[in-house]
C-alpha cells in the first residue's frame, strides 16, 4: 500500500530515548519514526564516530531528514557506554565487561541493534562517520542478507589509523597520559552541570558551535563515559590497520566514500590510495573545506549534501521521493 506523504505521516519529527542493546543502555535519536512505529520500505541508520554520543549529530540528522523531504526515517545510535544513561538503566561495569565497549564490542552492538529492530523486508541506507565507517563495513560483511542500497562513509577511518598525524598525536594521550587525563575528568565531574556548560562555553568561545555539540560534550564530564571513549579509541589505533579490501570490493557498487582535503585522521594520500585500488568506486573528495569533525561547523551543509546524493542516486530524484520511500 502506498501512503501519501503528509505531516501526519511523520508521526514524530524528533524522538530520543534509551533502549537496551546487547545488555547496554543505548541512546537512540530518531527522525520521523520511532523504533516500534510502523516503518516504510526504506530507513537510514547512522553510526557516529568517537566520541560516540548521538547528541553531537542532532543538527546533521535533522538537516538530512529535512533534505529528504521528511520522507525517510532516520535512526541514529550512540556507541555503547558513550552516553550517560538515566536512572533505571544500569550500565554493565567496565571491569569484566571490556568486550562490550571495545571496537569489536561496538560492532557487535550495532549488529545486535539491526537484528533487533530492523524488519527483514526493509531496505537500509547505512551512514557512518569516522570510525563509524569501519563499523558500517563490518555490518556489510557480517550481515550479507541485509538489504543495503547505499552505504555512505563520511571522512572514513577504515585503515592505518595509528599512522595518521592525529593517530600519532593521540596515542600518548591514550597510553602514557591516560590516567592524568581521567583525573582531570574526575575533577570536572564535581562541578555542577551549569558550571560544566560554562567550561564548554569558554572552550568554544571563538567558535559558534550548535547546542547539540555542547550536549554531546556534557557526557565527557562523566568519568565512565570518558574512560569508555578512550578505551575504544586506543582499541581503534591498535586494531584498524589494513583495509578490508574484500568487503570493499564485494560492496563497491553501493559504497560512497567521502574524504576531506585536510583531514588529520584520513590524509589526502589515503583518498588517492583508495582511488588507485578501486578506480571504479564512488570515491569523492570534499571541495567545501569541511573538517573531519564536521558537526562543529557544518552539520547542516553536510546533511544537505548527503540528502542530495540519496535523492538522486537511491530515490531517483525528488519528484519520486515519497512514492519510493513510503511503501509498506
Amino acid at each position: 500500500m502506498e501512503i501519501p506523504y503528509s505531516a501526519a505521516n511523520d508521526l514524530q519529527f524528533l524522538h530520543q530515548d534509551f533502549v537496551v542493546v546487547g545488555g547496554v543502555p543505548t541512546h537512540v535519536l530518531t527522525c520521523g519514526r520511532w523504533l516500534e512505529d510502523e516503518l516504510p520500505g526504506l530507513i537510514i541508520i547512522f553510526i557516529p564516530g568517537n566520541p560516540g554520543a548521538i547528541d553531537y549529530y542532532e543538527e546533521f540528522l535533522k538537516a538530512l531528514y529535512e533534505g529528504l523531504q521528511r520522507a525517510v526515517p532516520i535512526w541514529g545510535i550512540s556507541h555503547a557506554g558513550h552516553a550517560m544513561s538515566p536512572p533505571g538503566y544500569p550500565r554493565p561495569k567496565i571491569q569484566g565487561n571490556e568486550e562490550l565497549y571495545s571496537l569489536e564490542g561496538q560492532v557487535a552492538h550495532k549488529v545486535a541493534f539491526i537484528q533487533k529492530y530492523v524488519p527483514a523486508n526493509r531496505e537500509v541506507i547505512l551512514i557512518g562517520h569516522s570510525i563509524g565507517c569501519y563499523v558500517v563495513l563490518e555490518i556489510l560483511r557480517r550481515l550479507p542478507g541485509l538489504q543495503v542500497p547505499r552505504a555512505v562513509l563520511l571522512f572514513p577511518t577504515v585503515e592505518r589509523m595509528a599512522s595518521t598525524p592525529q593517530g600519532q598525536w593521540v596515542w600518548p594521550l591514550l597510553t602514557y597520559l591516560r590516567y592524568p587525563t581521567l583525573l582531570g575528568v574526575y575533577a570536572l565531574s564535581c562541578l555542577s552541570p551549569q558550571m560544566q556548560w560554562r567550561v564548554l562555553s569558554w572552550y568554544f568561545k571563538d567558535r559558534p558551535v550548535p547546542d547539540c555539540v555542547y550536549r554531546g560534550c556534557m557526557h565527557l564530564f562523566q568519568p565512565e563515559c570518558a574512560r569508555l571513549c578512550m578505551l575504544m579509541a586506543r582499541d581503534e589505533l591498535q586494531k584498524v590497520h589494513a583495509l578490508d579490501e574484500d568487503t570493499v570490493a564485494t560492496n563497491l557498487h553501493r559504497i560512497t566514500f567521502y574524504y576531506g582535503t585536510e583531514d588529520r585522521w584520513c590524509p589526502l594520500s589515503y583518498y588517492q590510495d583508495m582511488k588507485d585500488r578501486f578506480p571504479e568506486g564512488d570515491i569523492r573528495l570534499c571541495r567545501h573545506g569541511f573538517q573531519h569533525a564536521f558537526v562543529m561547523d557544518n552539520s547542516k551543509e553536510v546533511g544537505a549534501l548527503v540528502a542530495a546524493w540519496i535523492l538522486v542516486e537511491v530515490l531517483g530524484g525528488s519528484r519520486d521521493v515519497h512514492a519510493k520511500s513510503l511503501l509498506v
